[in-house]
């Protein structure tokens, strides 16, 4: 019989994931806080392809989406790696489901490597 436990580790290759989760939005903008680190995601609309990019302003790391706007879903699939974590390498990925304008499901995972 499998019991319970207080606390869930996933592990994948040689990644341990430490959030994962589904956020609805009706915003251009999601801001997490990990543990005093800022990481915000924006959704920007202009006449190129979908694309990313990132960048440290004031000590929050800025992910730029451009062009998210798939109906059936897009994404950062592959882990990209923005930072540390109590000393290990942070990445993370996410997916996103626009369903019209700024309402989007908006699915993320951040793990470090271990």
């Amino acid at each position: 019989m499998l019991q319970s436990s207080k606390s869930l580790k996933i592990k994948t290759g040689n990644t341990e994931i430490i959030s994962n989760g589904v956020v609805h939005l009706s915003e251009p903008e999601v801001r997490f806080e990990l543990d005093g680190l800022i990481i915000i995601y924006k959704f920007i609309i202009d006449s190129g392809e979908t694309r990313f990019s990132a960048e440290v302003i004031n000590n929050e790391m800025i992910i730029s989406l451009f062009n998210f706007s798939n109906t059936l879903g897009e994404g950062l699939l592959k882990p990209i790696e923005i930072g540390t974590f109590q000393g290990k390498p942070l990445l993370a990925t996410c997916y996103v489901n626009t369903v019209e304008g700024n309402l989007r499901q908006f699915q993320y995972t951040f793990m470090v490597r271990v």
